[in-house]
């Protein structure tokens, strides 16, 4: 990249955990940033801000053949783990990560035994429930303190962001008419985008419930089926927040847009999260030995939460598509573009990862 192009801009379209990642590492390496979202941090919860609606947690999906994703999920692990030091205004919490397999041939992805304090279960040491089961040292996220945290830093280095629903990457330019290149982190938003329009994406609607259970101090998930280098197969999930709040879940419905929680979905999650996790009722409940009921779990509840994870057909995109070229009277312009979504459930576990990868595109532009 020239080095006059330094006092130009770049326009990043997208303002969730991976346009804010992305926004900080382009002001970091010295350009001027202007955002345009329709979502911002902050905003009342929105199943199509799905970085309000996550967990969430950093567990890779990454399979065992896919370096690219482990190296991305990686670099954003250990980001992460030193801002974790900051304590409780960085949003973020270590602990103790408990992942149980419930069939026989499953086994756990490879990356997780690069993790601290990584170790197998023996047969002995297996709950009833599991086949399998590892644990490691990992974090969770509460996704408004960390992304108000990014968007004050984003706002420290002099980034600008603009509220406004575009129609096309094209309608955004009136907001930073020359810049050196624009940056998509739109999510699902692509596949409206009129220079975008990319038909690989898809919703994979995820329902949870916030429940304040300050005494749970450590994350649980089951796996029943293949991941198959994603989301595959029922996940049920157990994750603490440094806050108190306790997230459960979860459902990964393909190509549902409903917007709103399912009752009978809400009684599932319960009904799995104490079969796996009985000590999320509160103590009255469990007095006697009591096994408690998914009802018991209804007077902490704080609230329930649908988003729309962004997955793509094809996997992540992450690369330098075609120009968008813009034609006047007197000139035509050919603006680089570069795409940055389709994370599907893994856009908080990659964030940084992929956003130290854009800035390494615009680099070479």
């Amino acid at each position: 990249m020239a080095s006059h192009n330094a006092s130009r801009s770049i326009l990043v379209c997208g303002f969730g955990i991976v346009g804010l990642t992305t926004s900080i590492r382009l002001l970091e390496a010295g350009l001027k940033v202007t955002v345009v979202a329709s979502h911002l941090p902050g905003d009342a919860l929105s199943a199509r801000y799905a970085s309000s609606a996550a967990g969430a947690h950093h567990l890779s999906f990454a399979a065992d053949h896919d370096t690219r994703q482990q190296a991305l999920d990686r670099r954003t692990f250990d980001v992460m783990w030193e801002e974790e030091i900051e304590g409780n205004s960085s949003g973020l919490m270590r602990l103790t990560q408990r992942e149980f397999y419930g069939n026989e041939d499953e086994k756990h992805v490879a990356f997780f035994e690069s993790l601290p304090d990584f170790k197998v279960y023996t047969p002995e040491d297996l709950p009833v429930f599991a086949k399998h089961a590892v644990s490691f040292t990992s974090l969770t996220m509460d996704p408004p303190v960390y992304l108000q945290r990014l968007r004050s830093r984003f706002q420290a280095l002099g980034g600008i962001v603009h509220r406004a629903h575009v129609e096309s990457l094209a309608s955004a330019l009136s907001f930073a008419q020359d810049p050196i290149a624009i940056v998509n982190c739109t999510g699902l938003g692509s596949l409206e985008l009129k220079d975008v329009q990319d038909k690989d994406l898809f919703p994979i609607r995820g329902q949870v419930i916030a429940l304040n259970a300050p005494w749970i101090k450590e994350g649980r998930t089951k796996q029943v089926g293949k991941l198959d280098g994603g989301e595959g197969g029922e996940r049920t999930y157990i994750i603490p927040r440094r806050s108190g709040e306790v997230i459960i879940g979860g459902t990964r419905e393909i190509d549902d847009w409903m917007p709103e929680p399912r009752p009978e979905s809400s009684l599932d999650i319960k009904r799995r999260a104490l079969s796996l996790f009985p000590e999320l009722a509160p103590e009255s409940t469990r007095a006697g030995g009591r096994i408690p009921a998914p009802d018991d779990l209804d007077s902490i509840i704080l609230r329930e939460v649908v988003g729309f994870r962004p997955a793509r057909r094809t996997g992540l995109r992450l690369e330098h598509g075609d120009d968008l070229i813009i034609e006047s009277n007197t000139d035509t312009r050919h603006i680089p573009v570069l795409h940055n979504y389709g994370h599907s459930g893994a856009g908080w576990q990659s964030c940084w990862g992929c956003a130290e990868e854009v800035v390494k595109l615009v680099k070479a532009i």
